[in-house]
């Protein structure tokens, strides 16, 4: 993936952002992307990728299920997402891209909803391993013994971390 065009945002279309991102996440959330005096670049790719850099950190990643935050702003806890765990043996294939299905899963925040941005962790050192989007509510993802219950759309393989380490 490389860079197309990058570009600063104004403040007017940093404020459209703001509330396009406020349709998804909460204001905690907001507050986690975005600091008081933030620059904020746009970054389209040759793979027709959106990016959102912000004070020269890549943060956003806009993609078909909305606005994901990248790998990196987990792993270092600079921002809070819903989360699910699962369990060693489902590390392999959710780091390789696979979605998450409900034998692997150990623990699940009883706050989620069908739709949400979440973060999947490894149940042994709580280290996060992606960004998926549920595909039910918690209760009823509790309830499944099998199957699909959340969509994987960013790990540590995929193209959006090989961009983020260039981009540094």
């Amino acid at each position: 993936m490389n860079i197309k065009q990058r570009h600063f945002i104004q403040k007017s279309q940093i404020r459209e952002l703001k509330e396009d991102i406020l349709k998804q996440y909460d204001e905690k959330f907001l507050s986690q992307i975005f600091p008081k005096k933030a620059k904020i670049e746009l970054i389209q790719t040759d793979a027709g990728d959106t990016l959102f850099a912000i004070n020269d950190v890549l943060k956003l990643w806009k993609s078909k299920e909305g606005y994901i935050p990248v790998l990196t702003l987990l792993l270092n806890n600079q921002v809070n997402l819903k989360k699910v765990v699962v369990d060693m043996g489902a590390i392999k294939f959710v780091a390789n891209g696979a979605d998450i299905m409900r034998p692997g899963i150990t623990k699940i925040d009883s706050s989620i909803k069908k739709g949400d941005i979440i973060e999947i962790a490894d149940e042994t050192h709580d280290r996060s391993l992606a960004v998926g989007k549920a595909m039910y509510d918690a209760d009823e993802m509790k309830r499944k013994e099998s199957g699909k219950v959340i969509k994987n759309l960013h790990t540590i393989q995929d193209s959006v971390w090989e961009f983020e380490k260039q981009f540094k």
